[in-house]
C-alpha cells in the first residue's frame, strides 16, 4: 500500500528540488497519451492512475499541462493529476497545471518510486488563483512521479486482499467485473452469521483518503483482542474496497468507464460495478440475512459523516449518533463534522441502503488534506466504538 509521510520543508525526492516556475508561448503540442519531451527530460503519462491531459512545450524549456476531466459537462471538482518526470539529462523541469472545468483541490505530491510519497514543499509551489499551480523540479537521474494524491491501485487492492485472504477467517472472494473486466474483489468474514455489517469503499477515483481510512477500518475488526474477535464470531462482515477499479485505472475524476458516477446509480443499477451490489444484496435477503449497517467511505475537504438526521428512524435507535458521539469522546482535538442530511431520491448508497433496509446509512467523509496517521488511528477508533455498541445490541434474525 502507498504511504505518505507529513508535509515536509525538506527539497530532495530522489534527487529533485522543487522551485517556481512561469510560462510563456508554447512551441508544441501533444495530446494526452502522446510522449510529451521538452529539451531534457519526459513528461509521460504511461502508467496506471495517469492523467496528464494535453501537454505544451514552450520554447525555454518549460511545460504546461491541462488537466481535463474524463467527461465533458458538469463533474464534480476532484481534479486530480498524475504524471512522471523522466530525465534524459540532469536539470529543470519547470511545470505548470493548468485545470479545466474543475479548480485546484489537492496539493501536490511526489514520489521516486510511486509508493512512497511527499508532499511538495509549501514554499516551492505557487498558486495562481484556483486554476493553476506552478513547480519546477529539478531533476537528478530518476523519473519522479507528481500526483494529486498517492498513487493507489487495483493491483495495491490485490495483493492486501490477497494477504488478508491467507487468514483462517477471511474469505476473499469475486463480486463482478468492471465495465473493462477488472475484477471487483469481496471480502466476507463469518458468512454463516445472519446479521451483516455493510461496508463499500473506491467509488470515486481521486479519494484515496477515504481508501486509506477504509483500510484501517477494516483491519481493525480483524485486531487480536477479545473485542474485535467477538465482533468476528457474532457479525457477518461484508466489505467491498474498490467498486471503480476502471476508474482508477484510467486516472479518472468521478466517473467510470460508462461516464457514469457510481454513488448516484445506487438504485438505478445501470452499470455492471453497481448491478454485482444490487446481486449481493438480493442475495444476502434470499439467504435469509438481516443487513445491520451500511458504512461507505470517500473523501471531501472535511472530515465528516453524512448520516441521516435526528427526526428519521432508524434500527437500531440513534445509532450513527451514538456511536459519532463515543469515537469523538476518544479522539480529542480531532476536526470532525457531523452532518445530518434528509432522505431523498438521490441514488446514493446512503439513500438506498437506509431506504431499502430502515438501517444507519453513513457516508464516511476522509479530509483530503488529513495526516495519514491521524486517518489510521481515527478510523480504527470508529471501528472499535461501532463493535462495541452493535455487541451491546440484541441478537437479531435467530
Amino acid at each position: 500500500m502507498p504511504y505518505i509521510v507529513k508535509r515536509t520543508t525538506s527539497v530532495l525526492v530522489g534527487g529533485a528540488t522543487l522551485l517556481l516556475a512561469a510560462c510563456a508561448t508554447p512551441s508544441a503540442k501533444f495530446a494526452a497519451g502522446v510522449p510529451c519531451e521538452s529539451r531534457n527530460f519526459v513528461v509521460s503519462d504511461q502508467f496506471e492512475g495517469a492523467r496528464r491531459g494535453e501537454c505544451e512545450v514552450f520554447r525555454n524549456g518549460r511545460v504546461r499541462i491541462t488537466i481535463t476531466p474524463e467527461d465533458p459537462g458538469e463533474i464534480n471538482n476532484s481534479p486530480w493529476y498524475a504524471f512522471r518526470l523522466e530525465p534524459g539529462v540532469p536539470g529543470a523541469a519547470r511545470i505548470n497545471i493548468r485545470y479545466e472545468n474543475g479548480d485546484h483541490r489537492y496539493w501536490p505530491k511526489w514520489s521516486v518510486d510511486g509508493k512512497r510519497w511527499q508532499y511538495v514543499p509549501a514554499e516551492r509551489v505557487e498558486l495562481r488563483g484556483r486554476k493553476g499551480a506552478y513547480l519546477d523540479v529539478e531533476l537528478g537521474t530518476e523519473p519522479v512521479f507528481i500526483a494529486a494524491q498517492e498513487l493507489r491501485m487495483p493491483s495495491d487492492v490485490e495483493v492486501w486482499t490477497r494477504t488478508l485472504s491467507a487468514r483462517d477467517d477471511v474469505e476473499r472472494a469475486v463480486l463482478g467485473k468492471s465495465r473493462q473486466g477488472r475484477i471487483i474483489h469481496r471480502l466476507d468474514i463469518n458468512p454463516d452469521a445472519r446479521e451483516v455489517i455493510f461496508l463499500a469503499g473506491g467509488q470515486h477515483p481521486p479519494e484515496v483518503t477515504g481508501a486509506i481510512g477504509f483500510v484501517a477500518f477494516y483491519e481493525a475488526l480483524l485486531a487480536d483482542t477479545a473485542l474485535a474477535s467477538a465482533f468476528r464470531e457474532r457479525f457477518h462482515i461484508v466489505a467491498i474496497p474498490m467498486l471503480n477499479p476502471d476508474g482508477v485505472v484510467a486516472g479518472h475524476w468521478r466517473h467510470n468507464m460508462g461516464g457514469v458516477d457510481l454513488n448516484r446509480d445506487w438504485g438505478p443499477f445501470t452499470q455492471p460495478e453497481t448491478r454485482s451490489v444490487s446481486d449481493l444484496l438480493d442475495q444476502l435477503d434470499a439467504d435469509g440475512k438481516l443487513v445491520l449497517v451500511s458504512v461507505d467511505f470517500h473523501s471531501t475537504r472535511n472530515n465528516l459523516i453524512y448520516r441521516q438526521e435526528d427526526v428519521v428512524r432508524t434500527v437500531p435507535e440513534q445509532f450513527t449518533q451514538r456511536w459519532i458521539a463515543a469515537s469523538l469522546s476518544r479522539l480529542p482535538g480531532y476536526a470532525f463534522l457531523d452532518e445530518p442530511r434528509p432522505n431523498s431520491d438521490l441514488p446514493t448508497s446512503r439513500n438506498y441502503m437506509h431506504l431499502r433496509y430502515g438501517i444507519p446509512a453513513v457516508t464516511y467523509e476522509v479530509s483530503d488534506n488529513e495526516d495519514r496517521a491521524v486517518i489510521r488511528q481515527s478510523a480504527t477508533v470508529f471501528a472499535e466504538e461501532l463493535m462495541r455498541l452493535f455487541l451491546e445490541e440484541p441478537r437479531r434474525g435467530y
